[in-house]
């Protein structure tokens, strides 16, 4: 919704005081009249006094009308008009009353200066209004088209709307004048559309009754896939993505099963965007969808196409791929990986579990494979421990590695946000792994040392600030140091 901007006390009286100023100035003249022409060496020219009094008058009607219409401007309209609307006042309102304040100044100094019978005058207009109406019978169609639609309020400044008639258009109303809409659309153009032709077509207003619309998008699967489990992995996807685009007061996204075909099972993913956000959204459905689909060992496309193709969901192999994702084993070779995934072990956690809690020590590092959790960073502060902003973390982010590996503490509470199935490496784990690699120390202290080295001059790090070494060399010496006390049985290199 747009924001009504109402104009300051100081900004209006700024406005009104020099209007009102000479219109009090003209008056006194007007009043004091014939000593005025006097001093000005007017008195003995009859007409220039005339003359003169005639312009005075015209002048003393219209300063009045330009101040009543400002104040009409900036006290009702502005002010009052635009508060109960909640949006900033159409300009044809502006426009209409401007015109029928100077239509009642110009009317009153025909009849009060000049002294002309307004029934006459009123006549011929009459006549001259029937010749002008016939003229310009497309314009007045706009007119009063763009009066139905300020008065209906069916549109707003600020809306984001379609239209459809012959041609379709969409995007933001910027402005309702008395004979055209002006729609700025997505790609940034501007779009003049007359009035009648918007009162005759079919508008869709996305901002109203609420700011976000339903979209969905289909995913297929296998038929023989868990039904439970695709529903927890895709919910997991569009909360995940949502966060990027939903609104806050916008519904919760979900996932139906939609229907049973013969090239699987259809599962419909609904999510609630905003009309602007509506194709960006879209892109991270999918893009999330993919990612967590993935990770969970599924493949839409392959089991649609192919559904004799199948997958060991979840095998050492499976596991193995998914670690070398990670950019802490990016320098893995694929027995080294096997060795890892196999003594890692694979937990299913029920939404709102806790992973870890800030400031016990790190006893595991984990990988998520499926669902979504949350990280709240935690700092020790005396007795508090005050959590910072919630952080969402879903497939493929490890989790506790500097600190586990380090020995240090966690800095981060983390909890499901959805069930979630993650992949625990324990010291079991890393001891199997340097078991059978022992030189795997060194590479994994050196990536340790890395990302504590940049999380030092970020700023993010807190378990290190106090140590007198920050470079990357004594760092890496200070987690090999940590993993041989930890692992002296392994005597490792």
């Amino acid at each position: 919704m747009t924001s009504v901007v109402i104009p300051h006390d100081k900004s209006i009286l700024h406005k009104l005081l020099l209007p009102f100023i000479i219109s009090i100035i003209l008056g006194c003249v007007i009043f004091y009249g014939n000593d005025a022409y006097q001093i000005m060496g007017l008195a003995a020219l009859e007409s220039t006094i005339v003359v003169f009094g005639y312009v005075l008058g015209i002048a003393e009607f219209l300063v009045l009308a330009l101040l009543i219409q400002r104040i009409v401007q900036l006290l009702i309209l502005d002010r009052f008009i635009a508060k109960a609307l909640g949006s900033p006042t159409p300009r044809l309102l502006s426009q209409l009353s401007a015109i029928i304040i100077y239509t009642i100044a110009i009317a009153a100094i025909v009849g009060v200066i000049f002294k002309k019978d307004l029934t006459v005058v009123l006549a011929t207009f009459g006549g001259a209004s029937i010749v002008i109406g016939l003229a310009l019978q497309g314009i007045i169609r706009d007119l009063f088209a763009g009066l139905t639609i300020n008065l209906d309020r069916s549109i707003n400044i600020g809306d984001f709307i379609s239209v459809k008639k012959s041609d379709s258009f969409e995007g933001v109303v910027q402005e309702i004048s008395w004979r055209t809409t002006h729609i700025v659309t997505l790609q940034g153009n501007l779009v003049i559309i007359p009035n009648s032709l918007m009162s005759a077509g079919v508008i869709t207003n996305y901002s109203s009754p609420n700011n976000y619309m339903e979209q969905s998008i289909s995913v297929f699967l296998a038929i023989d896939t868990p039904v439970n489990k695709v529903l927890r992995i895709l919910l997991s996807a569009v909360q995940e993505a949502s966060l990027q685009f939903s609104p806050t007061q916008a519904p919760a996204p979900k996932v139906v099963l939609r229907a049973i075909t013969l090239q699987g099972v259809e599962y419909g993913v609904v999510y609630y965007p905003t009309f602007k956000s509506r194709t960006a959204g879209r892109h991270a459905v999918h893009q999330h969808c993919l990612k967590h689909l993935t990770f969970a060992g599924l493949s839409p496309l392959v089991e649609l196409i192919a559904p004799e193709i199948k997958h060991t969901i979840h095998s050492i192999t499976h596991l193995s791929q998914l670690l070398s994702g990670v950019e802490l084993f990016a320098d893995f070779t694929a027995p080294e990986l096997e060795v890892l995934a196999t003594a890692a072990k694979l937990v299913h956690l029920p939404a709102h579990a806790a992973v870890t809690e800030g400031g016990e020590m790190a006893e595991f590092m984990c990988l998520i494979i499926e669902g979504l959790v949350f990280a709240n960073t935690w700092r020790q502060q005396g007795n508090q421990k005050p959590a910072e902003a919630s952080t969402c973390l879903g497939p493929g982010e490890l989790i506790n590695s500097v600190a586990f590996l380090a020995g240090a503490v966690c800095e981060t509470s983390i909890h499901t946000q959805t069930e979630a199935l993650i992949l625990i490496m324990n010291y079991h784990s890393i001891e199997q792994l340097f078991s059978t690699y022992p030189t795997l120390s060194n590479t994994l202290s050196l990536c340790i040392a890395q990302q504590i080295y940049h999380a030092l001059q970020q700023g993010k790090a807190t378990y290190y600030l106090s140590a007198h070494t920050q470079d990357i060399p004594s760092l890496t010496a200070m987690v090999l140091k940590n993993l041989r006390r930890t692992f002296a049985h392994l005597q490792l290199a």
